[in-house]
Formats: C-alpha cells, sequence, structure tokens
C-alpha cells in the first residue's frame, strides 16, 4: 500500500513546486501560498494635495487656557490676564463676638502660581496689578478691558530679582482698594500685568487646571482672626444659559498688542490669539481605499518670522479632524479633532525663525481615513495644525499655503502597493 502512494505523493510535491516558482514569475499569483514573492512598491508625490486650507483665530475657547500668558515684548506683543473675584467676604466674626461688617483691611496680596519653565525672565521682573472693573459688564470685549490698565487705576505690584523668583509668589494689594471694593460692589476684578529691564513672559496658574490665583487679606485687626481667603469666580452673565460663558470669565489672557506679520498665502499655527490651521486633502481614492500604504509623509515649506531667536521652540501636533461633512462652519471643525496623543498623526518640533521642508508622517492617519465608511459618514479627510500648548507661548509659525507658488505648496509623498488582483487560471 505504501509503495502505491510514493508515486502520487512524488507527483503531488513536484506540483506544489512548480506553483511556487511560477508565483514568484508572476508576481501576484499566490501571495498567501508563496510569502517570499516580491511585491512591487510605488512611490508617488502629490502636489498640489490640499484643496482647501485656511487659519482659524481664536483657540482655545475664552477662559479654557490650562495656564495664563503674560507676554511684553516691546512693540510686538503684550499679553495680560484678567482675574474675576465677584464675590468677595463682607464681613468678620471675631473670636466669642457676632458677625460684623469688615472696616478694615489689611495685608492684601494676590497669591499666584508661576510657571517659570521655559520662560523668558529679564534680570528684574515686574507683576503689575490694576483694576479692571466698571459699571459696564463689558469684559468679554479687549478694548474697554484694556483701556481700564492705566497708572490711575493701578491698585499693585511688586519687582522682583530673577534670581530670587519663587514658584509661589505674593503680590501685594492696596488696602484702601480691597476696602472699597467691600463696602460698594462686593466684587474685585484684576487685571495683571508683567515688565522688565527686557522682554518677558512667564506663565501664571489658570483655574482650568487647579492652580488659579487667590486673593488674601485680613477684614481685621484681631490677630485672632483668620485670613480671609477667596478664589476666582465670575457671576457674569446672569442668565442660567450663559454657565459656560461665565465660566470661562473666571479668569482669563487678553491679547492688548500683537504686530507679529501676519502674510497671504500662509497657514498660522500658534501664537496669541491662538490660530489653528485647517487642511482638507485631496489624495487619489486609488491610493488611500486600494492600496496598501507603506509610508505617507506630509511636506510643509516653512516661512520664517522676524520674531524672536532660533533658541524659541515651539511643538506643532497634527490632529484628525472628526467633524462630519454637516459641520460647514470649518472654525468650529477645527475644535472638533481627535483627543491629544491619539498616536493616528506626527508632531514637529521648530523654530519660528527658522525656514526650509518640514515633514510630518502621515502613515497612520491615511490608514485611518481608509477604514471609514466612504458611503454612509464620508469622512472629512483633513486635519488641524495646532500649537501644543496653544496661547501660553508667545510663539507662531507660518507655512506656506496651497495658493503659494507650486514649489512651495505642502506636498505628499506616498509609497503604496498597488492592490492585487487574482486572475481566473
Amino acid at each position: 500500500m505504501n509503495r502505491r502512494l510514493l508515486p502520487v505523493l512524488a507527483v503531488m510535491l513536484a506540483a506544489g513546486a512548480g506553483a511556487c516558482a511560477e508565483s514568484l514569475d508572476g508576481g501576484a499569483g499566490c501571495p498567501k501560498l508563496c510569502p517570499l514573492q516580491t511585491l512591487t512598491v510605488l512611490d508617488t508625490t502629490i502636489t498640489p494635495v490640499l484643496v482647501f486650507d485656511s487659519t482659524f483665530v481664536g483657540f482655545p475657547e475664552l477662559g479654557t487656557e490650562q495656564e495664563l500668558l503674560l507676554a511684553t515684548r516691546g512693540d510686538t506683543l503684550e499679553v495680560r490676564a484678567v482675574i474675576r473675584f465677584d464675590t468677595i467676604t463682607t464681613s468678620v466674626t471675631p473670636t466669642n463676638d457676632t458677625t460684623r461688617a469688615i472696616t478694615q483691611v489689611d495685608s492684601a496680596f494676590l497669591r499666584i502660581i508661576l510657571d517659570t519653565v521655559r520662560a523668558r525672565i529679564p534680570n528684574q521682573i515686574r507683576f503689575e496689578l490694576y483694576d479692571v472693573d466698571d459699571t459696564v459688564e463689558t469684559d468679554s470685549l479687549s478694548a474697554p478691558v484694556n483701556a481700564r490698565f492705566s497708572p490711575n487705576r493701578r491698585i499693585g505690584g511688586i519687582t522682583v530679582a530673577r534670581a530670587f523668583l519663587p514658584e509661589t509668589l505674593n503680590v501685594p494689594v492696596s488696602d484702601s482698594a480691597v476696602l472699597s471694593k467691600i463696602k460698594n460692589r462686593g466684587r474685585m476684578r484684576i487685571g495683571l500685568r508683567v515688565d522688565g529691564d527686557g522682554p518677558a513672559w512667564i506663565r501664571v496658574g489658570s483655574t482650568v487646571a487647579t492652580a488659579g490665583a487667590v486673593l488674601i487679606y485680613k477684614g481685621s485687626p484681631d490677630t485672632t482672626v483668620a485670613k480671609i481667603s477667596v478664589s476666582p469666580l465670575s457671576n457674569y452673565p446672569a442668565a442660567a444659559f450663559d454657565d459656560g460663558i461665565r465660566s470661562g470669565l473666571t479668569n482669563y489672557s487678553i491679547v492688548a498688542k500683537n504686530a507679529i506679520p501676519q502674510f497671504t498665502n500662509t497657514m498660522n499655527v500658534g501664537g496669541n490669539p491662538g490660530r489653528r490651521a485647517y487642511l482638507r486633502f485631496n489624495i487619489p481614492s486609488h491610493i488611500v481605499d486600494s492600496s496598501t500604504i507603506v509610508r505617507a509623509t506630509l511636506i510643509l515649506t516653512q516661512r520664517p518670522i522676524p520674531y524672536g531667536d532660533l533658541r524659541d521652540t515651539m511643538t506643532i501636533h497634527a490632529e484628525v479632524v472628526l467633524a462630519g461633512p454637516q459641520i460647514t462652519d470649518l472654525r468650529r471643525a477645527s475644535n472638533i479633532i481627535s483627543a491629544p496623543g491619539l498616536d493616528v498623526s506626527d508632531s514637529l518640533l521648530i523654530s519660528p525663525r527658522d525656514s526650509g521642508q518640514k515633514t510630518l508622517n502621515m502613515f497612520l492617519l491615511l490608514r485611518s481615513w481608509r477604514t471609514q465608511d466612504v458611503l454612509l459618514y464620508p469622512p472629512p479627510r483633513a486635519l488641524v495644525l495646532r500649537a501644543s500648548p496653544e496661547n501660553v507661548l508667545p510663539f507662531q509659525a507660518s507655512f506656506f499655503n496651497s495658493s503659494s507658488a507650486p514649489a512651495l505648496r505642502p506636498a505628499m509623498r506616498i509609497s503604496y502597493v498597488p492592490s492585487i488582483t487574482f486572475g481566473v487560471p
């Protein structure tokens, strides 16, 4: 019996060997049976690769900054902060006594948390406090609030040498100014500004990150009465449906001056107020939907900004746009993006003064587009370039857009394996 099977097995082995050899010659004959065959990898550069691009301003939303930027860079940039204490303590209860109205304030100060990492601190740095409250509710408008940063409304400040700058700083506040607010409106709105003997910028803790400023004062000469601590709070707007706006006005950054040039035919990222670039792509469907992508690289050409120096660096993230085609407001779509850390795109570490080509790895992004249902949910095939962190560093990057000269426009370099079709034997 075994002798009879031997010729049959020999014929079958010979036929199998012949099939693999044929597939190697034929290319896509049987990739699963013959894994050692060579596949053709095609390289292409698509330019122009964008069907649309635009820069949108105002990110993150008012009052949602993780930190507040304070910056003064001569005639180029000045960013301030506003902190609202719309409810302050107006009475005290001495030991073994009844509650009474505060008639005397002593040792008032504003306690702020400083982030000295990646800060520019001159030899002497000065923190100034201003009364930016008004009878008219215009605190959400930049011009009226900035006008209140005037010498006659200054209510406190401190100058500190760089070598002695602590992470927690107590900035003295005028006792009479606090007492006046207690007697009149029962609230304080403090404007915070930084200056020095050279360019200065530093970040201050925000209530968004649970490290906001605190207003501290004594409301009685009695040493047994504890100091009063007041946390930031906004009571305006009063309407219940304005809770989000009210929370955003608790503490926020406000730009007093920004003379950084905004070039034409460019996409701008970062800066103050924060900017995001929206990019929508046009990549042939036979590459995205039908082939196997091996590599994908977005090529951007940076335009230098004559501001700062090459030591200044910023990080730019490419985030996937999740907004569907029903979202026609592209600024809104620029805020509906993948969460930070979702590894489908790359990031750049650049200097705003640098120039030349920069590349972003788009491999996983293009692979993710293929998995989307094109018929039921047409993918936007777009991404957003944003600075990280946003609106808390005085840096802005600029890239040539799709309206620039052909050699400067964004391009996509892709390596892919064409789709394999199996013919009938």
